[in-house]
């Protein structure tokens, strides 16, 4: 039976089962309040549990070696070795690394019965991420995937990702059955085993796909986008499906996507909406309860004309009224975030993370600006 179609089990073995999910901080949970807000059952903010072990996930973001092209042909083991190394040296302990980013090479797709669908992860993905998890094993540092990005529906004369299957994959259940038994369940059930795997990312971004400024953008390939419900849609399927690949081989997964903004996207108190609340996920996945994210990945940047109201450098945690750990997924650690009357300096953001209550964070990004990202993480580090 695809995974996405995976019946509503009876409230007993629900219980049960997100019970036990929840001992072995697998997910928040998925039991309502009377109010249908998040779960009660959840894991302590501050940290997320990794195989048994809570962690605070600190470090930076890759993002990428050779955009969308990272996964698939072999991995760039001395660049690899060189951000694993770096990011240890400075005191974090984890990577988050794009993986299928546009599609332009991964996954595998084919013709079947005159119907374009997902036919496998794509070329060596699979073996990469275990040879890339393995090198991490040396260093100590976990890695978190990113599955997707927002540029899937984005093309360029040296790229060619398939962006009208892209949206089909966001829109049409059978697409997105084909990946998600082709391609995602596939690769959880072959990599969620490594300890230095710390969780699946859905997406980097997701939301930008359904704003008004994304078609104007170069390189947007002409067609369709998705609405935000549909991408609520994928996410709580996707999720639903991860989880439960794992638990066919006694595992536990953790998931999360890494949305656009806390205030826009994660939380209804600051005039947004949270898209990932447990009850709605929940609900866009038919009613299955695995379909909850773990964790909270946001990114924060200082844009959307909000002056800092949004910003999670200058609120704590708690200010957001969400029920799970809050890791921040990216954000500019190289200069100083002057806002609210409360200026904070790029050495002292990562530092201010941890003041404020969050799970994590990584900041943007490697191949840039690597100098900064260490010195920010260096001074968290020694705290």
């Amino acid at each position: 039976m695809p995974y996405f179609q995976v019946p509503k089990p009876s409230l007993p073995l629900a219980c049960v089962l997100l019970v036990m999910l929840v001992s072995l901080g697998a997910c928040s949970g998925a039991i309502q309040s009377n109010h249908g807000a998040e779960a009660a059952l959840k894991t302590p903010q501050g940290h997320v549990v990794i195989k048994g072990k809570p962690v605070y996930l600190s470090g930076f973001n890759v993002a990428w070696f050779d955009f969308a092209r990272d996964f698939g042909k072999g991995v760039d083991e001395k660049a690899l070795r060189k951000a694993l190394q770096q990011v240890k040296d400075s005191g974090g302990n984890s990577l988050r690394w794009w993986m299928h980013t546009d599609g332009s090479q991964t996954p595998e797709w084919r013709t079947v019965k005159g119907v374009r669908l997902v036919a496998g992860p794509g070329g060596s993905l699979i073996q990469d991420l275990k040879t890339a998890l393995d090198i991490a094993a040396e260093y100590d540092v976990y890695i978190v995937p990113s599955i997707w990005s927002f540029d899937m529906l984005k093309d360029n004369d040296y790229r060619k990702p398939p962006t009208q299957d892209n949206y089909r994959l966001l829109t049409e259940d059978k697409v997105l059955n084909s990946y998600i038994n082709n391609a995602l369940v596939p690769m959880v059930q072959a990599l969620n085993y490594h300890p230095q795997l710390a969780a699946w990312e859905l997406f980097n971004e997701p939301e930008n796909m359904t704003e008004s400024w994304f078609p104007q953008q170069q390189g947007f390939y002409g067609g369709k986008v998705p609405s935000l419900k549909q991408l609520q849609k994928v996410q709580a399927l996707m999720t639903a499906a991860i989880h439960q690949a794992a638990l066919d081989i006694n595992q536990v997964a953790l998931v999360t996507t890494g949305s656009k903004s806390m205030g826009k996207y994660n939380s209804d108190i600051a005039g947004g909406i949270n898209l990932y609340r447990d009850d709605r996920m929940i609900a866009a996945a038919g009613g299955n309860p695995l379909a909850t994210l773990d964790f909270y990945a946001p990114h924060y940047y200082n844009n959307e004309s909000k002056h800092g109201a949004w910003s999670p450098f200058h609120h704590h945690v708690d200010y957001w009224q969400v029920t799970k750990p809050v890791v921040i997924g990216e954000f500019h650690a190289n200069e100083t975030l002057d806002v609210l009357n409360d200026p904070v300096k790029a050495e002292d953001l990562c530092s201010r993370l941890i003041d404020n209550g969050y799970a994590g964070g990584w900041s943007w990004q490697w191949n840039e600006h690597v100098e900064h990202l260490m010195h920010c993480q260096e001074r968290a580090a020694i705290r």
